[in-house]
């Protein structure tokens, strides 16, 4: 995984960048090669807004959240990304499941419309 901060009006350490980048790693099981993921950190008034976007293949994905925590708004964040890539993993292998299947079950009318043909 290709990590990248980005911090906006804001100071952050060397800690959080690794602490980060550890909280995104865990997103690499839904993808079979090397995402880029930018993670853009800015501050505006009293809240800490957090932009994700991952790039893989033709997959673009943008994330936002907002909080006054800036572990919180990281957590948040993850997991939002967590469930929408694990809702379109599932979607794509539905769609293979639906498509090997299609061809696999026999209605039986035909059977019965093919055997009075036959007789």
């Amino acid at each position: 995984m290709i990590f990248y901060l980005q911090p906006v009006h804001v100071q952050i350490d060397s800690g959080f960048e690794n602490f980060a980048a550890g909280k995104f790693s865990r997103l690499e099981r839904f993808f079979t090669g090397e995402p880029e993921v930018h993670l853009i950190v800015k501050k505006e008034k009293f809240e800490f807004v957090l932009e994700a976007k991952i790039q893989y293949r033709s997959l673009n994905i943008f994330m936002k959240t907002k909080s006054n925590n800036l572990n919180a708004a990281l957590d948040d964040l993850v997991n939002k990304l967590k469930n929408h890539l694990s809702k379109v993993h599932d979607r794509k292998h539905n769609k293979k499941n639906i498509q090997s299947h299609r061809g696999n079950f026999y209605s039986p009318v035909a059977m019965n419309e093919t055997q009075e043909e036959q007789t």
